[in-house]
């Protein structure tokens, strides 16, 4: 599963400094790719020092979810960031250019074999129309009724370049995925 993120958490120095927890681990592993594979994030040094990972435990709850398979972990799901680092300043609508994005992000999605890729939190809808993805589907709050037990959840649904379709989700109160039995609802008025 494919889930899109519009910036990383907050850069922790004891952790991703060039002589940082996790630069140790990349040597001991030899390389990054062994080292992004080992889930640095998910369980040990991290989860001692910070506590569980909330974006990606939610989001992990939300693929078990959506697939209908309890076996799902993190090594299933593939967040890719919009901007590359983390802002606690941004005070307007993030709107890079549709070029890096086509590049950096569209391209390399369109090589997963994904029929869709999801966007937890309102900007996610604004940002979709700022890069010229054409809207195909209005549920929930401002759409179509799909029996959404929350007054306030919107689904918008948009074309990528690709062909795989852009599911963006949100509510009032947070910008996490929904609960397991509000993604069913979801799954079904998708699927059909």
């Amino acid at each position: 599963m494919v889930v899109l993120g519009l910036n990383p958490g907050a850069y922790r120095r004891s952790f991703q400094s060039r002589d940082g927890i996790f630069a140790k681990q990349i040597a001991s592993l030899g390389s990054f790719s062994a080292w992004s594979r080992s889930g640095p994030y998910h369980g040990g040094e991290w989860d001692a020092e910070m506590g569980p990972n909330r974006f990606h435990r939610a989001r992990v709850g939300f693929a078990r979810n959506w697939l209908n398979d309890p076996a799902v972990d993190w090594s299933g799901l593939l967040v890719m960031e919009l901007y590359p680092w983390h802002s606690t300043s941004v005070t307007a609508s993030m709107t890079p250019p549709s070029g890096v994005i086509d590049t950096f992000v569209w391209q390399p999605l369109a090589d997963l074999d994904v029929p869709d890729v999801f966007a937890f939190g309102r900007p996610w809808q604004a940002l979709a129309l700022s890069l010229g993805l054409r809207q195909t589907d209005s549920l929930g709050a401002g759409g179509r009724c799909y029996g959404s037990g929350v007054e306030s959840r919107a689904v918008r649904t948009f074309d990528l370049p690709s062909g795989q379709r852009l599911v963006v989700e949100w509510h009032s109160g947070s910008a996490g995925p929904p609960s397991a039995a509000e993604t069913a609802l979801l799954r079904q008025a998708l699927t059909q």
